[in-house]
C-alpha cells in the first residue's frame, strides 16, 4: 500500500529509515525490494478509512485520450493505451466513475472542451462528496489539479519514465539497457499516455504523497506498471490491429496529398469489408465500435439482437427503408454550433430540414416495430413530438426556392404581417417609380428628354439623369432643386426632394426586409437550438442504428452466424473462416478451434510453409474479436465467453519512439502478453523466436509455455504456430491436458505435397520448405543442393564443397599432406623442403 501523510505517521516509518540504502552512483536515497513488504505493513497498520488514493492522469492528443493513475494501494502506475476519443468524450467519463480518482491531473493548456467536460463530469461522480460547508469540504478546485504545460513534453516525460527505479530492474543497467526495459513495460508509441504516466509522475513528486515526512531526496515508490481496460471494454492495442487487419489505410498515390489527415483511404480490412453505413455519422461510430470492442454481454446481446432482426427475411423491406432514410442524415451538430454564431446558411438551413424530416420516417418506422429491439426502444422514446415541431417551422416559415434564388433566408408569405406589406410595398416600387419619374420629369428643363428613379439599398431612392454631350466638368453636372450624389455609367445620380419624401415615407425597404427575416431566422435558430437535444439524440441513434443495418447486411450478404455469448471461459468455433481471406480465395476450407478448462487451452500448430498456419492464427482472433463488438462471424456455429483482451505476436512494428531490433519488438510483445495475460486472454504466437538462433529461440517459447502451463485453471487461450519441431520430438513440454497438438493436414506423394488446409490432431515432421521452393521458381538445382546439405546436417555428417570437379582430389591431396606433416621430425627433418614438395606444390597445381 502506498504511503500518505494522512495515513503515515512518522514512527512508523522508523524501521523503513533504517533499511534505505544510498545508491552508489547518486545521492538519491532508492528503496530496495526487500523494504516493500515493510512499507506496506507500516501502512497498512496506519490506514484509515478514508477509502483509495487513486491519482489520474489525462491527456488529449491527436484525438486520443491518454489515462495513467497512480493507486496507494498497489504503488503502481495503471496505464490505459491511447484510445481514440471525440469531443463528447464518453469514454473518459466512464473511466473517470470506474476509477473515482482522489485527484485529477492536467495540463494548463488542456483544451478548454476536455476541461469543461471534465467539469460537469466531476460534478456528477463526487456530488455526494462535495459539501457546502464545513472541515469536509472538497472543492472542485482540489479535484482538478493543473500542471504547467512543459510538464507533459513528450521528451521530457519519456525522461521522467526512463529515469525510474523499479525494483524488479537491475541497478547495474546502463542507459540502453534501461531503455529495453522499460520499451518491454510500456509502449512508447503510444505518445498520449507516455504524456499521462509523465505528469502523474512529475505530480506525486511535486506534492511529494506519501514521502511528505522524508528527506526530499527521497523519492516516490513505484512498483511497476499494469495495463488497465474499462470494465465493459476488451483491450487490443496496435500491433494487434494491425496484424489482424482490422484497419489498412491505403496512402493516396499523389505526392502532394501524402501525409494530410484525408490523404487516404481504407483499403482491404475487416473495417473496409464491414462498414455498409448509409451516413457519415454511422461510419465514424462503426469506426469506434471497432476501436473500442465491448465485454458486456448485455449490451452485445442487444446489438445481435438487432442485427438478427434485420437480417430475417420478412424485414428486409424495413432495412431497405430505413437504409434510404439514413442517407439523408447529416451532420447537425456542425450546424447548431454554426447557427449559435448566426453563420448558417441556406444550404445548412435545407440540409437541417431534410434530416430532421427523414428522421421523423425513422421514428415512426421503429415504433411500428417489436419492441423488444434495444435500438427501436432507444428511437421511439427519444425522436419526440419537439423533431414534429422543429419540423414544422421550418417548412412554414423557410421558403426554399426563393432562398436559393437570392442566395439569403427568405420568409415564406402568411407568417408575418408586417413583413408581407413591406414586400408588397416592394414589389409594387416599379411601378410606382415610373410614376414619380414622370413627374419628376415634367418639373425639369426641356434639355433632359428622360429620367429614371431607381432604388439602391442603404442610398434609399434617387434620380437618375443620362450624361449629356455639353456636361464635361463637375459644374455642369448641377441642377437647380437637385442635390447631385455621384457619376456612374454616364448616368447622373441626384437626391431631389420627392426622393427624399420617398425615403421618409417607404425608407430604405429592402434592407428592412432583410433585417425583419433576419429577425425571424434568428427567433427560428434560438427555438431549434432550445430543442437542440433531440437532435444529438437523433444523431447519436441513428447512427447506432445504420451500424447495425451495416452489420446485418454483411451477415446476409457473407453468411455469418450469430455467436452465443456466454459467461464461461470457452472459446468453440465450428467451422470457422477467414473474413478477409475468404473474399480473395475464390474457395476457402472452413476450420474448427475449441479452448476450454480440460479440452486443452493451449494449442500448438505445426506444418509446411505456406500452409495457412498464420491464416487459421488470424481467422481465430477475428472471429472472436467480431463478437465482442456485436457482429455476426464468418462459421456454421460459435460459443464465446467474454475475452478481456487478444495478445498478438504475429507483426512486428518498428518503433519510431524507440529504436529497437525486430527480435526485441518480439520480445516486448511477448513479454507483455506473458505479465498481463488473464484466463479471459487470448494469446496469438505466430513463429515466435525465429528472430534469433534456433536453440534461443526454441529454449524462449519453450519457458514461456511451461509458465502458462503451470497456471493451469488461469491459463489463457493459446494458439502458437512454429516450426520448432524439436517441442515434439523431444518432448521438451510435459504432456498435461491443456496442451494440445495441431497441424494442417497434407498430401505427400513422392515430389508431390498438396494442402488441404485442413486442421487436424497431431504434427508434422518437416516444414517441407524445398517443396515450396520449387512452388515459387527457385531453380532446381539450388533446391536439390539445399536438400543435400540438410539431410547431411540432420544426420550431422560432414558438408563438402560442390563447386569444381577436383573437389574430391583436393580433398585427398590434403589429407594426404597433413598426415605427412603429422609424420614430420621438426628438429632433423628439413621443413623447407617439405613445404616446397608439397604445400607449394599443391597451391601451384
Amino acid at each position: 500500500m502506498f504511503y500518505h501523510q494522512s495515513l503515515l505517521s512518522s514512527s512508523s516509518l522508523s524501521s523503513v529509515n533504517k533499511k534505505k540504502e544510498m545508491d552508489s552512483s547518486s545521492d538519491t536515497e532508492i528503496i530496495r525490494p526487500e523494504d516493500i513488504t515493510t512499507i506496506r505493513t507500516a501502512v497498512e497498520e496506519s490506514s484509515t478509512s478514508d477509502g483509495e488514493q487513486l491519482y489520474l492522469s489525462i491527456v488529449w492528443y491527436s484525438g486520443k485520450i491518454g489515462l495513467a493513475y497512480y493507486d496507494v494501494d498497489t504503488l503502481q502506475i495503471n496505464i490505459m493505451l491511447d484510445t481514440v476519443e471525440n469531443d463528447d468524450f464518453t469514454l473518459l467519463k466512464r473511466a473517470i466513475k470506474q476509477i473515482e480518482p482522489t485527484a485529477i491531473i492536467l495540463s494548463s493548456k488542456q483544451d478548454d472542451r476536455l476541461v469543461k467536460s471534465l467539469k460537469q463530469t466531476v460534478h456528477e461522480v463526487y456530488s455526494s462528496k462535495i459539501k457546502t460547508g464545513g472541515s469536509e469540504q472538497t472543492e472542485m478546485a482540489e479535484i482538478l489539479q493543473y500542471l504547467p504545460n512543459i510538464d507533459f513534453s513528450l521528451e521530457i516525460c519519456k525522461r521522467r519514465i526512463l529515469s525510474l527505479d523499479l525494483p524488479a530492474m537491475p541497478k547495474h543497467y546502463t542507459d540502453t539497457e534501461r531503455v529495453l526495459y522499460m520499451s518491454s513495460l510500456i509502449s512508447f508509441d503510444n505518445v498520449a499516455m507516455v504524456k499521462a504516466i509523465g505528469g502523474v509522475i512529475k505530480f506525486l513528486e511535486k506534492k511529494r504523497i506519501g514521502v511528505e515526512l522524508e528527506d526530499h531526496n527521497v523519492r516516490v515508490p513505484v512498483l511497476g506498471f499494469k495495463v488497465f481496460s474499462l470494465k465493459d471494454q476488451m483491450t487490443l492495442d496496435d500491433s494487434a490491429f494491425s496484424a489482424l487487419l482490422i484497419f489498412h489505410k491505403e496512402s493516396h498515390p499523389s505526392v502532394y496529398k501524402t501525409g494530410t489527415s484525408d490523404s487516404g483511404k481504407e483499403g482491404l480490412s475487416l473495417f473496409g469489408i464491414l462498414n455498409r453505413c448509409k451516413s457519415q455519422m454511422g461510419s465514424r461510430m462503426l469506426r469506434l465500435w471497432f476501436m473500442r470492442p465491448l465485454k458486456n454481454l448485455q449490451l452485445i446481446k442487444e446489438r445481435h439482437d438487432a442485427v438478427t432482426f434485420f437480417s430475417l427475411p420478412r424485414n428486409i423491406e424495413v432495412l431497405t427503408t430505413l437504409q434510404d432514410c439514413m442517407k439523408h442524415i447529416r451532420n447537425i451538430p456542425r450546424i447548431l454550433s454554426k447557427m449559435v454564431l448566426a453563420q448558417a446558411s441556406i444550404t445548412d438551413w435545407q440540409v437541417m430540414y431534410k434530416t430532421v424530416y427523414h428522421a421523423i420516417y425513422i421514428g415512426d418506422i421503429c415504433r411500428a416495430q417489436r419492441s423488444s429491439i434495444a435500438i427501436f426502444q432507444k428511437v421511439a422514446k427519444s425522436f419526440s413530438e419537439d423533431l414534429h415541431r422543429i419540423a414544422t417551422l421550418i417548412s412554414k416559415i423557410i421558403d426554399f426556392d426563393e432562398s436559393s434564388t437570392q442566395s439569403r433566408f427568405v420568409v415564406r408569405p402568411n407568417v408575418d404581417a408586417d413583413l408581407d406589406e413591406k414586400k408588397r410595398t416592394y414589389n409594387g416600387l416599379p411601378d410606382f417609380m415610373t410614376k414619380v419619374a414622370r413627374e419628376e420629369l415634367c418639373k425639369l428643363n426641356s434639355d433632359i428628354t428622360e429620367c429614371s428613379v431607381i432604388y439602391l439599398p442603404h442610398l434609399c431612392y434617387l434620380l437618375a439623369i443620362p450624361k449629356s454631350e455639353n456636361m464635361v466638368t463637375e459644374e455642369d453636372y448641377e441642377i437647380p432643386g437637385l442635390d447631385f450624389k455621384f457619376l456612374s455609367n454616364n448616368m447622373l445620380h441626384y437626391k431631389s426632394a420627392r426622393t427624399k419624401e420617398l425615403d421618409t415615407l417607404l425608407g430604405d425597404t429592402q434592407c428592412e426586409i432583410i433585417d425583419h427575416e433576419t429577425s425571424i431566422m434568428h427567433r427560428l435558430q434560438n427555438t431549434i437550438l432550445e430543442h437542440s437535444q433531440v437532435i444529438y439524440d437523433v444523431m447519436e441513434y441513428a447512427a447506432e442504428l445504420d451500424c447495425l443495418m451495416a452489420l446485418s447486411t454483411c451477415a446476409r450478404e457473407f453468411r455469418y452466424v450469430r455467436p452465443q455469448m456466454v459467461e464461461d471461459d470457452i472459446i468453440d468455433i465450428q467451422a470457422g473462416r477467414h473474413p478477409v481471406q475468404e473474399i480473395c480465395c475464390s474457395q476457402f476450407v472452413p476450420n474448427d478451434y475449441c479452448s476450454k478448462n480440460g479440452e486443452g487451452k493451449i494449442k500448438i500448430l505445426t506444418g509446411p510453409n505456406a500452409c495457412g498456419k498464420s491464416v487459421y492464427l488470424k481467422q481465430v482472433a477475428l472471429i472472436v474479436y467480431m463478437s465482442h463488438i456485436g457482429s455476426f462471424v464468418p462459421a456454421e456455429s460459435a460459443t464465446i465467453g467474454y475475452v478481456d483482451r487478444i495478445f498478438t505476436r504475429i507483426k512486428s512494428l518498428e518503433s519510431v519512439s524507440i529504436g529497437l531490433s525486430t527480435f526485441m519488438l518480439d520480445i516486448s510483445q511477448m513479454s507483455e502478453a506473458l505479465t498481463c495475460a488473464t484466463n479471459r486472454s487470448l494469446v496469438m504466437v505466430d513463429e515466435f523466436g525465429k528472430g534469433t538462433e534456433s536453440i534461443d529461440g526454441l529454449s524462449l517459447l519453450c519457458s514461456s509455455l511451461h509458465y502458462w502451463q503451470a497456471m493451469e485453471t488461469f491459463c489463457p487461450h493459446i494458439l502458437v504456430s512454429t516450426h520448432f519441431h524439436s517441442i515434439i520430438h523431444r518432448q521438451i513440454l510435459p504432456q498435461t491436458p491443456q496442451l494440445k497438438f495441431l497441424t494442417l493436414d497434407t498430401l505427400h506423394n513422392g515430389e508431390d505435397l498438396v494442402f488441404l488446409y485442413q486442421i487436424v490432431e497431431g504434427h508434422t515432421s518437416s516444414s517441407y520448405a524445398s517443396h515450396v521452393a520449387a512452388k515459387v521458381g527457385l531453380p532446381q538445382e539450388i533446391v536439390k543442393r539445399g536438400i543435400e546439405v540438410s539431410d547431411l546436417l540432420r544426420k550431422k555428417q560432414p558438408v563438402h564443397r560442390v563447386d569444381s570437379e577436383s573437389t574430391e582430389n583436393n580433398f585427398k591431396r590434403c589429407q594426404a599432406i597433413v598426415s605427412n606433416f603429422l609424420e614430420l621430425d621438426l628438429d632433423n627433418d628439413d621443413v623447407e623442403k617439405f613445404l616446397k614438395e608439397y604445400v607449394l606444390t599443391t597451391y601451384k597445381d
